[in-house]
């Protein structure tokens, strides 16, 4: 497993390798979005520049390994019926879809190819005078969950995709079964799981109940 920190931390847990993550995106380029409230903006560009150095499986932090993966070329996952996760996500480094991915991501004014066309001329005129939509302002998920199911679709890789209950078998509204006494991880997952995500933004920070699933996880 690698974990990557800007600043080394000096408590990683034992089997741990480190990486500088400033090999791969700047402090500068984190703070336009902090300057938004929106990290997580950062992370989804983060995650793709991985796979282009071909690093291998990317897992965000609060996802909870419950048993090996099997790797293939791609690794991905449905989170709804809608929508591909990118929670857990590898994609061969010289993909058409990892170049599509990359193209968008880094564009900060992106203008993404599924919205109305109404929207989206009026979107390309503002970015032609000098006006752009900072993808900030666009909805959750524009270069990351909903980035990727575009263009998984698009190229006909949504096949490719896991089923729910592969890495996301929680919903984000029902994270509160983690909390509850008399529940264990097994119960909130099924045989064809291998990860599951917790959703961070919706975490208690404090009160784990004996007994419960997060209880579990955090004494294994």
């Amino acid at each position: 497993m690698v974990l990557h920190s800007f600043g080394m931390p000096d408590d990683a847990p034992e089997g741990v390798r480190l990486f500088d993550a400033s090999k791969l995106m700047t402090l500068q380029e984190i703070d336009v979005f902090r300057k938004t409230s929106m990290l997580a903006l950062a992370s989804d560009i983060y995650r793709y520049r991985i796979q282009r150095e071909n690093m291998g499986l990317y897992v965000d932090c609060d996802v909870y390994c419950l048993r090996p993966l099997e790797e293939t070329d791609y690794v991905f996952g449905w989170e709804s019926s809608k929508l591909i996760g990118s929670a857990v996500l590898k994609i061969p480094s010289e993909s058409q879809l990892l170049r599509e991915l990359l193209q968008a991501s880094e564009d900060h004014h992106f203008i993404p190819p599924w919205v109305p066309p109404r929207k989206r001329n009026k979107m390309a005129l503002r970015k032609r005078f000098g006006f752009p939509v900072h993808v900030a302002d666009q909805p959750w998920g524009v270069i990351g969950p909903q980035l990727l199911t575009h263009y998984a679709r698009e190229l006909g890789l949504a096949e490719q995709a896991s089923s729910i209950d592969a890495f996301y078998n929680l919903h984000f509204e029902c994270t509160g079964l983690l909390y509850e006494p008399g529940l264990s991880v097994e119960d909130l997952t099924t045989r064809r799981s291998s990860f599951l995500h917790l959703c961070n933004s919706r975490l208690k920070p404090t009160g784990v109940p004996a007994g419960s699933p997060m209880h579990e996880i955090l004494t294994a």
